[in-house]
């Protein structure tokens, strides 16, 4: 019997395909996606090769990498285990439109073994190929940025003609078509009837101009709304975005088109913003009443609030590494507590190597700094006598400017007891909105104008008294006293008023801090004097080393 002879196959190798297309348009028309696609297949049956899978990004540029679909992409051939030896794409426009990006992600193909070829494009193999591949790549790029330069200027055009760029339109308002050129819509904000209710809901809560709510913060807004169940376009409401709309300019009849930089967020020059006027929702004056709220309200210049929990250097202790916070953290089941980077706890090694310490140890080194360098009664006589020379020197300058904010709180008095005046003789109704503008700017500048005299005033009451050595250490003991107190939320409030930051180092701690709450304690010569719960006034904060 003849002896049978078994036939070899071969194994048709493995290939996965990847389409991109860069508008949202062409991807909801998928337009050249079918072309790409059946490209692609072609180039597949010609080389011999079984075409898997194909990926698909759409309305994504080809200029940068996080693409969602190329990234799964490039994970699923480099892994070995689905003997992957061909990613085809229909052009190398398609896989980027970026040199460098080009180049990186080529050779993680061909580290793990697989091939990128291009359906359209027919590159030699070997080191002629792979120039071509690149000066085809690099002229991609640059056709990438003359059309988004092109795009840009078009775009600038449109916006300085008062026209609406395409994007959603901010919440409170809607697109409509102005005009129509050809094919193209010219079209403008509008209030939308529903959405610009909410926002004035907002402005009106914020301000306390609500019927039956005093004024709300931020996250007491959000709270209302959603308890409410008035929605942002279908979603909840987020502090986020209750900021944002507070602040949102549109909303005062100024839309400002160009702000940023779209591929790197950055803010551009003022000089190349551009301006355009949409219908107000908002008074102008009302608007800008919240920014002076809000600017007042903002952490850095706001006391800052105790935080529950042991932590006697929370908001202060910073690392010298990354410049990142330092948080808690507990071991052994909660006998022993750690200050750690945050950066490093919560978002891994990239941004910070991080560094742990006993919190036990940085509190009591801290604490025994601020009273060997700070309180000690001869340290603090020298620090006092800088202080006060530098106060007495500057003291003719805060007098004028008390005297001004002094006019400015009566101005704004008599200009509000004008208006109650007009409501008493009814010539004006209390509930006309374009009043309450006026009166809510008058209360602002008035409290204000109150707070920067209060403040002035402050500065005034250094005298030479403050160097009296008896009320010196008086002073010096009542505050080490209230440092050690048992209480952690009381012991933080005092250490702010003598400390700014604490940067700990590997090596080092660092001790930041301002000198002139000082001078109002000592001039009373007890430490009562200083407030029983610190106040804050940002001028005492002027950063200075205190071992300086």
């Amino acid at each position: 019997m003849k002896k049978s002879q078994a036939l070899a196959v071969k194994r048709r190798s493995m290939a996965i395909g990847y389409a991109r297309v860069s508008t949202t348009r062409q991807a909801k028309h998928a337009i050249s996606l079918d072309e790409q696609k059946a490209k692609m297949g072609h180039w597949c049956e010609a080389n011999d090769r079984d075409l898997k899978q194909v990926f698909v990004d759409r309305g994504r540029t080809g200029r940068l990498e996080d693409r969602q679909e190329f990234q799964q992409m490039i994970a699923y051939a480099c892994d070995r285990q689905n003997n992957v030896d061909t990613v085809v794409v229909y052009s190398i426009s398609r896989f980027f439109r970026n040199l460098r990006h080009y180049l990186n992600y080529k050779a993680t193909l061909q580290e793990a073994g697989v091939n990128l070829v291009s359906a359209t494009q027919d590159f030699p193999d070997g080191p002629t190929g792979t120039l071509m591949g690149s000066i085809i790549a690099a002229f991609d790029e640059h056709a990438s940025e003359v059309n988004a330069e092109t795009v840009r200027d078009v775009m600038a055009a449109n916006a300085e003609n008062g026209f609406w760029n395409g994007a959603a339109a901010p919440f409170g308002f809607k697109t409509v078509i102005d005009s129509v050129y050809g094919k193209k819509e010219k079209k403008k904000l509008e209030p939308d009837l529903c959405e610009s209710e909410v926002v004035v809901l907002i402005f009106d809560l914020y301000l306390g101009r609500h019927k039956t709510q005093p004024a709300l913060g931020i996250k007491a807004i959000a709270k209302y709304l959603n308890e409410r169940e008035i929605k942002h376009r279908g979603a909840v409401f987020h502090t986020s975005t209750i900021e944002k709309i507070l602040k949102r300019t549109a909303y005062k009849g100024e839309h400002w088109y160009n702000k940023t930089n779209s591929r790197t967020k950055e803010l551009r020059p003022e000089d190349e913003w551009i301006k355009i006027p949409v219908q107000p929702i908002i008074a102008p004056e009302t608007f800008d009443a919240v920014q002076r709220k809000l600017q007042a309200s903002r952490p850095r210049e706001t006391a800052p609030r105790v935080v529950n929990g042991p932590t006697l250097l929370v908001g202060l202790a910073k690392c010298e590494l990354c410049g990142g916070a330092m948080m808690l953290r507990t071991g052994k089941g909660g006998r022993y507590r750690y200050l750690t980077c945050a950066n490093q706890a919560t978002r891994g090694k990239v941004l910070c190597q991080g560094q742990s310490i006993r919190m036990d140890f940085v509190d009591e080194a801290v604490l025994s700094e601020i009273e060997a360098q700070v309180l000690k009664p001869d340290r603090l006589a020298l620090l006092l006598r800088e202080i006060f020379d530098r106060t007495q020197s500057g003291r003719a300058g805060i007098e004028d400017e008390l005297k001004r904010e002094k006019m400015r709180e009566a101005a704004a008095a008599s200009q509000l007891k004008n208006l109650y005046d007009m409501v008493a003789r009814g010539i004006t109704d209390l509930d006309d909105p374009i009043l309450k503008d006026k009166i809510d700017v008058l209360k602002l500048q008035k409290s204000e104008a109150e707070n920067a005299a209060a403040s002035l005033k402050l500065r005034l009451a250094a005298q030479p008294v403050v160097l009296d050595a008896i009320k010196v250490k008086e002073f010096s003991t009542g505050v080490q006293k209230r440092l050690r107190d048992a209480d952690p939320a009381f012991r933080r409030e005092w250490l702010r008023l003598f400390v700014d930051a604490v940067i700990i180092g590997p090596e080092v701690i660092r001790i930041f801090g301002p000198k002139k709450p000082l001078l109002a304690g000592v001039a009373a010569g007890d430490a009562t004097a200083v407030s029983p719960v610190p106040s804050f006034a940002r001028e005492w904060r002027a950063r200075r080393d205190s071992n300086s």
